[in-house]
């Protein structure tokens, strides 16, 4: 499950943000693929110290999975519709960088 988390939830992140980060394509693809990576970096540590752990706390770890499940799908829902999104938790690992941060305030 530990390598699983991390090919899924962290590789594929970060591939995508690397990609639309030398292309400079696309803002909006590269900012939810970074928001995706700050919350996968996240969440991983949990599943190390699930590693850890003695065989009795089992179940913490499906808590883990389980929130991670809904705030992906709920992400994946508005990102198909084109809408931000921002993940509840995440600690921000990775910073916006300044021209979208310029972008941003000259939209409005």
């Amino acid at each position: 499950m530990l390598g699983i988390s991390l090919v899924l939830g962290v590789i594929s992140p970060l591939l995508m943000y690397v990609i639309t980060n030398k292309k400079k394509i696309n803002i909006f693809y590269r900012e939810t693929s970074r928001k995706a990576l700050n919350f996968h970096l996240t969440i991983f540590p949990f599943f190390l110290i699930r590693y850890f752990l003695p065989q009795d706390y089992g179940n913490f770890i499906y808590i883990v999975l389980a929130v991670e499940l809904i705030f992906i799908l709920n992400a994946m829902f508005r990102i198909g519709l084109n809408k931000p999104y921002t993940y509840p938790i995440a600690i921000p690992y990775i910073r916006e960088k300044k021209e979208t941060r310029e972008k941003k305030t000259e939209d409005f």
